[in-house]
């Protein structure tokens, strides 16, 4: 399990404080009831953490990177920044409600990466995004073994992962065998140095560039994601973000993206899902029962294990009026809630053995998907326990 090899490990990290318990408490936000089979995101709801209107605030169609210190972001706190020394795990979770109805429904908590908003509902065609690699820190080469070190920290390299896609740029000169405008895929060494290769393929096998000197001034590496760097096991979700219900119209939603091998120009499959007409604020625009319904996640092309970046949204009627978001998401785990009035539980240590990465800078949220009428407002609660070794 990441960071911790026995549970002598565990034992020891709780007796050095190495540990971090949040209790959270949040209303579902919907305008109207939910219904079975829809799932809502829990953001603009009112508790601890408070209501969150990040997510229809940006450009249209840009791509906006998600943190914990992400200005107007009430994410769930986990414990703070403990890389590069540490690793930090999802040790145990719980969520409870005694709102009528409520019950059985899940929750599922999730790293909420970026996001695109959609402003631009009437257009009906497929709409393409920018994706600027925002996330940049600088680097030295040493050309004896190609390997490089970071220099600086502020955009958390250590979340840098194998097969990640990223660009260099330099106030000089960059060392021999890198170049400006040239895609290239990181190979990690630790938390602090990686390789780079020239394909996707090569990063995987290990087969790294031959720098041949260190280049002259300050050299920076940029990537897109903040966390969950290559997509491996990304997905997508479109909400409505806003206060207020999107237009009266049921169109097709899909999107062309770039997988976690980093093969562009995949696409939703052909049973496309549906949006639900009207919308309330906070649903998961697809979910429910009936056909063009899914689970919360956007279906991916078969054969994908991740989304890296969208390259195009598109709605194929008007949605008449409002907005709506396109996130990325990684789920790090689910708790059944079965019996209302009493809490759900998930050890992730011996009952379910996993220790979910919980990467610095991550984003917390609760999505619940409702498995009856859930009203609008329904609260609930409970607990995260993080530990770091």
């Amino acid at each position: 399990m990441a960071g911790f090899s026995s549970q002598d490990n565990i034992i020891q990290a709780l007796s050095n404080g190495q540990s971090f318990r949040y209790d959270w408490n949040k209303s579902m936000n919907p305008t109207t009831a939910a219904i079975a089979g829809e799932f809502h995101m829990t953001a603009r709801g009112n508790g601890n953490p408070g209501p969150d209107a990040l997510f229809d605030t940006g450009a249209n169609l840009t791509f906006i990177g998600v943190e914990d210190d992400t200005t107007s972001a009430s994410s769930i706190p986990h414990g703070g920044d403990v890389q590069p020394t540490y690793h930090k795990s999802l040790a145990n979770l719980s969520a409870f409600t005694a709102a009528a109805t409520t019950a059985p429904c899940v929750g599922v908590l999730i790293d909420l990466i970026g996001y695109y908003r959609v402003t631009t509902v009437t257009t009906t065609t497929a709409q393409s995004t920018t994706n600027t690699l925002g996330y940049g820190d600088t680097f030295t080469a040493d050309a004896g073994t190609d390997i490089i070190t970071w220099t600086s920290t502020t955009n958390i390299p250590s979340n840098i992962l194998t097969g990640t896609r990223v660009r260099l740029t330099t106030t000089t000169t960059l060392p021999a065998g890198l170049a400006l405008a040239t895609d290239y895929y990181v190979i990690k060494l630790t938390d602090s140095t990686c390789s780079l290769a020239t394909s996707y393929a090569n990063a995987v096998a290990g087969t790294a560039i031959n720098i041949t000197d260190a280049g002259t001034g300050t050299h920076t590496m940029s990537r897109l994601l903040p966390r969950h760097t290559n997509g491996a096991g990304v997905q997508a979700i479109f909400f409505n973000p806003a206060a207020t219900a999107l237009g009266a119209a049921t169109p097709n939603l899909s999107l062309v993206y770039t997988n976690s091998a980093q093969t562009g120009s995949r696409a939703t499959p052909g049973v496309q899902p549906i949006g639900k007409t009207a919308a309330s604020n906070s649903l998961i625009l697809y979910t429910g029962t009936g056909s063009g319904k899914f689970n919360y996640q956007h279906p991916q092309q078969a054969g994908d294990a991740g989304i890296a970046q969208i390259d195009s949204i598109r709605n194929t009627t008007s949605y008449v009026s409002g907005t709506y978001t396109v996130a990325l998401i990684k789920e790090l785990a689910r708790v059944p809630i079965t019996t209302l009035g009493v809490a759900a539980e998930r050890d992730l240590v011996n009952q379910l053995p996993s220790l979910p990465r919980i990467y610095d800078g991550a984003a917390l949220y609760w999505i619940v998907g409702s498995s009856t009428t859930t009203p609008a407002n329904a609260n609930f609660s409970g607990h995260l326990t993080t530990i770091w070794n």
